[in-house]
């Protein structure tokens, strides 16, 4: 039979793409699984994923067919290579999809504030960067604790029981998850996003309290509660990537 006995082709693990100066790493991941050859965006920015007998060759031809793409994308998640937010430094944080100053205050001790039309942090001599990003973090975690609860209000009265407890933090590839003890954790990054798409996700977790599967019937209770839910896992996908990156620059 076809196949049986051999060896996968030997391939590097990645090329550098230049263009005027600039270059970036693109991994190439080969695939047990895989039957064509597929460029997918993660959230560290575009990779190459391959089947397993595809030569060096195949690839390359087809890396160079979609150069355009690649860079196109690279671009968007050209907030990776950025510096993390440094004390003193001038800044804009995001807030649902939009972004405010940063005022900078000297002050006896670290703390953060956000309000209408910009972000107030206090500083201290003695604070550091590792220190901002830890606060910064918990300042988010603590807003969208507040802000997720308050939303999920006018769902409870809908659903047979409520989430055990609603959970803010750093997720790496998920947006939300529901386990098996009803306890919903979100993505603090869903803070950058605009605010029916963050809504979307606590809806969207909410219903697998009604049906713990991505079933016709799963879905059809996400569009009786967010008749739009298509346009924002849309937005997810097209700029989620760049969003993730993004609160891992902030918060380390």
């Amino acid at each position: 039979m076809f196949g049986l006995g051999r060896k996968a082709v030997s391939m590097p693990d990645g090329q550098w793409l230049e263009r005027e100066g600039d270059r970036f790493w693109l991994p190439w991941k080969r695939h047990a699984k895989a039957r064509r050859l597929r460029l997918l965006v993660g959230n560290n920015g575009p990779r190459l994923t391959l089947p397993p007998r595809t030569s060096e060759k195949a690839a390359r031809a087809f890396v160079a067919e979609h150069t355009d793409w690649l860079w196109m994308q690279w671009a968007r998640h050209a907030d990776i290579r950025q510096a993390p937010l440094s004390i003193g430094a001038a800044a804009e944080l995001p807030w649902f999809g939009q972004r405010f100053p940063v005022q900078w205050h000297d002050d006896r001790a670290l703390h953060i504030l956000r309000e209408d039309m910009h972000w107030r942090i206090h500083t201290s001599t003695r604070s550091s960067d590792r220190q901002l990003q830890a606060a910064l973090l918990q300042t988010y975690r603590q807003y969208g604790q507040g802000w997720f609860l308050q939303r999920a209000q006018s769902y409870l009265p809908q659903l047979p029981k409520r989430p055990a407890a609603v959970r803010v933090k750093p997720l790496r590839s998920l947006w939300g998850s529901l386990n098996a003890t009803d306890t919903i954790t979100l993505d603090v990054a869903l803070l950058f996003a605009p605010e029916p798409v963050a809504e979307y996700v606590l809806v969207h977790e909410l219903c697998h309290l009604l049906q713990r599967n991505h079933s016709p019937k799963f879905w059809h209770e996400v569009e009786a509660r967010c008749p739009d839910w298509r346009d924002h896992r849309d937005y997810l996908r097209a700029h989620g990537p760049g969003i993730k990156a993004e609160a891992r620059r902030l918060f380390g």
